[in-house]
């Protein structure tokens, strides 16, 4: 009997997951809503030919599931370190620039030690990665100089969410990995995040035999005794035969649409990228800020990309505005670099908007969905679960989701549901 798994959402998740079933021969399809794979992780190429990643994606030596993909896909060494010396870190308010580490084993060097970093701030930093009750980030280092040199912008980096808010337990399994020799490198994509890991991505799947279908937006599930029997996509209905599976590799607005009855995370945080279009440096380069509108940017031949998670406070705010605010902020520090930047001389520029890049990932209990909801129907993405929503916990999402279903034979749907599915005749 032909089993087909039908993925639904061409993000990493998704991907993942197909990789994941088609590793041992199986067969996978992938639908995508967009006109191309990726989700958040794509390079944009707009007709004016200005192109560059959607945000500022990294990942880290501690990331091992991720590596371990691109590897499968053969393109491990398209992912550098920009920064083997440390973390260039500009002070906007002293406009001074120093490297910081971001592995506790690189604090031995001074030259690599975060700015105000005391025998305290190391029992804090111990209470945090070992935290045994949730509580907001700050909650637990208070209001030392430690915060803004280091702990603020880890933490909007890897939840994007305030540390008065952010999430003790989440950050802290982020930082337990970064803590293990050898795992707090930071990698970018050489050449951007189509290129070096979408594409390959898709290729492996194409050379597997399956296919990436983009346009293909799912508008409704149709399911029959607790199995989804159909898909009724944009310009189509897919009937299911009765051992194929379906991965919901979507966001949680997605899957409460399509599954109205499931308890999904309801709150999520923006994330502002702004693109200045001039000659960068030869090599990626990457660079946080600390007292400034800015926290992160990715410095590349033709352009630099800059990061503002947890952007609600400018988010709609004007583009023209805040790419301005922020170009005069940035400058000296990109002239440190070496780069020909002045503030009175704005580049052309591009801002993309995500006003729901992730979900809140507050020290709250977050409404969760059963993994299994349907016999044959299992869910991805990166919001499931208690891990940070990263690269990484979307690539164990689509591999957890793909094995769940490999043994979907012998379990039953998890919870029973508030109210009826969508339900339609196979006709």
């Amino acid at each position: 009997m032909t089993r087909r798994t039908h993925i639904v959402g061409g993000g990493i998740a998704g991907l993942s997951a197909a990789l994941t079933v088609t590793a041992d021969g199986g067969e996978a399809v992938v639908y995508e809503a967009a006109p191309q794979p990726g989700g958040r992780c794509r390079t944009l190429q707009p007709a004016d030919g200005f192109i560059h990643d959607n945000g500022t994606h990294v990942l880290f030596t501690a990331n091992g599931r991720t590596l371990d993909l691109l590897r499968t896909i053969g393109a491990r060494d398209r992912w550098i370190e920009p920064e083997p010396n440390g973390l260039p870190l500009y002070d906007g308010r002293t406009r001074e620039m120093h490297h910081v580490g971001l592995s506790p084993w690189s604090w031995l060097f001074p030259s690599r030690r975060p700015r105000g970093l005391t025998l305290p701030d190391l029992a804090r930093i111990l209470r945090l990665v070992f935290a045994a009750k949730d509580s907001p980030v700050a909650s637990i280092i208070g209001a030392r100089p430690i915060m803004d040199s280091l702990i603020e912008p880890l933490t909007v980096a890897v939840l994007n969410t305030p540390a008065t808010q952010a999430s003790s337990q989440r950050l802290a399994y982020a930082l337990r990995q970064l803590v293990r020799p050898g795992g707090g490198h930071l990698l970018v994509a050489k050449n951007g995040l189509s290129e070096d890991l979408i594409e390959p991505a898709v290729a492996t799947l194409a050379a597997r035999g399956a296919s990436v279908l983009p346009g293909q937006r799912l508008r409704m599930l149709l399911t029959s005794h607790e199995r989804v029997i159909g898909l009724a996509l944009a310009d189509r209905t897919v009937m299911l035969g009765p051992g194929d599976r379906v991965i919901l590799a979507l966001p949680p607005y997605e899957v409460e649409r399509l599954l109205p009855g499931l308890p999904v995370p309801t709150s999520f945080e923006p994330i502002l990228n702004v693109h200045y279009r001039i000659p960068g440096s030869a090599n990626p380069r990457f660079i946080g800020f600390t007292g400034m509108l800015a926290q992160w940017a990715l410095i590349r031949p033709t352009h630099v990309s800059v990061t503002v998670s947890a952007a609600d406070a400018v988010v709609d705010h004007s583009a023209a505005d805040v790419a301005t605010r922020i170009w005069r902020e940035i400058a000296p520090a990109l002239r440190d670099l070496g780069l020909e930047a002045s503030g009175d001389c704005q580049p052309e520029s591009r801002v993309v908007k995500e006003k729901r890049a992730t979900i809140r990932q507050a020290a709250e209990i977050l409404p969760q969905p059963p993994l299994l909801p349907l016999a044959n129907l299992a869910l991805a993405g990166d919001w499931l679960g208690s891990l940070p929503a990263t690269i990484e916990s979307a690539v164990m999402a689509g591999e957890h989701a793909a094995s769940l279903l490999r043994h979907a034979g012998c379990l039953r749907p998890s919870t029973p549901r508030a109210r009826p599915l969508k339900t339609e005749d196979a006709a």
